[in-house]
């Protein structure tokens, strides 16, 4: 099976239920969250399976590091602050509560905003999803830079 249609087999069960759609309607790094969670958990899974690490854990951990439903631009700045450090136990929330969900998936989407809240990845997997998540926020600004000029 080519690497495309394995990952979709991984994550189409998330990927296609109706509360996780709702991302689409989030604002983050100046793209959806949707996208912005499918292009970590897509390079995530790359990068795993290179390496030989769980990448079916990371696949799906990384669609569901950001799941929650806060719409970052109709709040304040004190608010936005909170959500930064405590958004990953909403997504966790949200994330169990929708979805069944291993304990490595649980430690990775506690973990990806290491080190702005202070849960420290405890596997390679988890690092890699905090590392992927901070090249990717950062490409997906830039891209949201020039998308309004």
């Amino acid at each position: 099976m080519d690497e495309d249609k394995e990952y979709h087999v991984i994550v189409d069960e998330i990927l296609n239920h109706k509360e996780f759609l709702k991302l689409k309607n989030y604002k983050h790094h100046g793209i959806d969250r949707y996208e912005h969670v499918v292009r970590v958990s897509y390079w995530s899974y790359k990068v795993a399976k290179c390496l030989r690490l769980d990448y079916k854990s990371v696949a799906r951990a990384g669609l569901l590091h950001d799941f929650f439903f806060v719409n970052n631009l109709a709040i304040t700045l004190g608010e936005r602050i909170k959500v930064l450090f405590n958004h990953p136990k909403l997504a966790l929330e949200n994330s169990k509560k929708y979805f069944t969900i291993n304990k490595k998936e649980e430690k990775i989407i506690l973990s990806h905003m290491f080190p702005v809240n202070l849960t420290i990845p405890t596997s390679l997997e988890g690092w890699l999803v905090d590392i992927i998540d901070d090249i990717v926020s950062i490409y997906d600004r830039i891209i949201s830079l020039f998308k309004k000029r």
